[in-house]
């Protein structure tokens, strides 16, 4: 019988395509898989590491149940084994498969794909030589239940806490090609800058530009990556750095200026390391409608970056609020079903490795164009990825390369074409914001009534 199934084991590896899950085989290859687990499986062992893999990658992005999942998974390979004597898996036997998976495993799986990325595509989607990022975080909500309860605490407002706990995701971005270079799990209580910190010491360095909304620019932060050699170009708090003296740049405008940042004591002793003071360069903008912002970056160069290009390039930030969106909505990461924490772990790197590899497929439909890979559309090409991946399942082997070459064909015809004059204001812009202690913000936009008093 174990040879039996050690047929099974082999013979499932050879047809996984049959899964339709054939085009992402080419980048996730069989043989990645194997550096990433630890010791090889054995030959009874039927739900090895791969396959055990694209069950939950097909969950996500299926939006199946997982019984379902496994039940397709068994019908379209099992009579190719002719083995019906043999039971199907059942949902707690990959559930215990999955629980015996170290979440290094999924760890070195999601590394290996970012770094064959990287190789694959070193100099593409560039900023004046410069690789774009961004990090921000965003709520997700996780499974009810009493062990994720104590790690991910609900969230409550003055009618209590709710029922389903909550995380927060701070994700580390590449604003140009999509793809998710680090990122950061933790209680919906916990702090997104310490977050941040935590991801430019292990993931930023020289060439590397983080673009952050006013949430982020502190001391600490501008040193650590001040001290990495990265630059950055955030927004600016009104009134923050307001104390240091000003100095005029090159540019002779009034509309920028450089200060000279330097570290509390108290930031200074419990991180010796960092610099001592920071130089930067801050710029003032408006919009038409909208009240005067700040910016403050490590570019200070004003010939090679100058204050045009810079508050523009500021506004590309925003993909990453669509790329959280996508995450939730067209990946399947608002419906987690892990009720450990190892578990929603190995399930965001899953699901965080299958966007890696959606957007390795439109940065192929890209070559030869100067479209970027954030340029196409996400579900439709998710839409595609499925579709003929059935075509796939279906189709002999030698017929496979020209459907992949369909394949991204078809999803480079995906583009996001800009419809301008087109405005999409946040709901309740226009309010007064409470911070709390009878604090109040005035909204982004300037009121009716304001500009009628000018």
């Amino acid at each position: 019988m174990t040879k039996r199934i050690g047929e099974m084991h082999a013979f499932a590896l050879k047809n996984l395509h049959l899964f339709g899950i054939t085009p992402l085989r080419s980048i996730l290859s069989p043989q990645l898989f194997l550096e990433a687990q630890d010791r090889p499986a054995g030959p009874s062992t039927i739900l090895i590491p791969e396959i055990v893999f694209w069950l939950m990658a097909t969950v996500a992005l299926t939006r199946q149940s997982m019984a379902g999942t496994i039940i397709g998974f068994w019908s379209n390979c099992g009579p190719l084994w002719g083995l019906p004597s043999v039971h199907p898996v059942t949902e707690e036997a990959f559930c215990m498969a999955r629980r015996k998976l170290k979440g290094r495993f999924f760890k070195r799986v999601f590394e290996a794909v970012i770094q064959r990325y990287q190789r694959s595509f070193p100099d593409r989607y560039r900023w004046k030589g410069l690789r774009l990022l961004g990090i921000d975080g965003m709520k997700i909500t996780l499974p009810a239940s009493k062990r994720l309860h104590r790690f991910f605490p609900p969230a409550s407002n003055q009618l209590g806490p709710c029922k389903r706990p909550q995380g927060l995701l701070v994700g580390l971005v590449g604003l140009f090609d999509g793809l998710c270079y680090d990122f950061k799990l933790t209680s919906s209580k916990g702090s997104e800058q310490k977050c941040a910190r935590r991801m430019i010491a292990r993931s930023l360095g020289p060439g590397d530009l983080l673009l952050c909304d006013k949430n982020f620019p502190d001391y600490q932060t501008l040193a650590l990556l001040t001290l990495r050699g990265a630059d950055y170009l955030f927004r600016l708090q009104w009134k923050r750095f307001d104390q240091y003296r000003r100095s005029p740049t090159g540019s002779g405008s009034s509309l920028e200026w450089y200060i000279n940042l330097t570290l509390p004591q108290r930031i200074r002793r419990k991180h010796p390391h960092l610099p001592e003071s920071v130089m930067a360069r801050v710029l003032r903008y408006q919009i038409p409608g909208f009240r005067p912002s700040l910016l403050i970056t490590s570019l200070l160069e004003t010939q090679t970056y100058d204050y045009a290009s810079l508050v523009d390039l500021y506004h590309e930030r925003w993909r990453q609020e669509t790329m959280h969106r996508e995450w939730k909505y067209s990946l399947s990461m608002s419906e987690f079903r892990s009720h450990s924490i190892q578990g929603i772990f190995k399930e965001v790197y899953v699901q965080l490795t299958l966007n890696n590899v959606l957007r390795w497929l439109m940065s192929e439909s890209c070559q030869g164009t100067s479209w970027r890979p954030v340029d196409l559309k996400y579900l439709e090409c998710k839409r595609l990825l499925l579709s003929y991946s059935n075509a796939m399942s279906h189709a002999p082997v030698w017929q496979l390369p020209s459907i992949y070459k369909r394949l991204v064909a078809e999803v480079a015809l995906q583009k996001i074409y800009v419809r301008p004059g087109r405005s999409y204001p946040r709901r309740n812009d226009n309010k007064m914001r409470c911070k709390g202690h009878d604090y109040y913000v005035p909204p982004a936009q300037i009121l009716p009534q304001e500009t009628a008093i000018k």
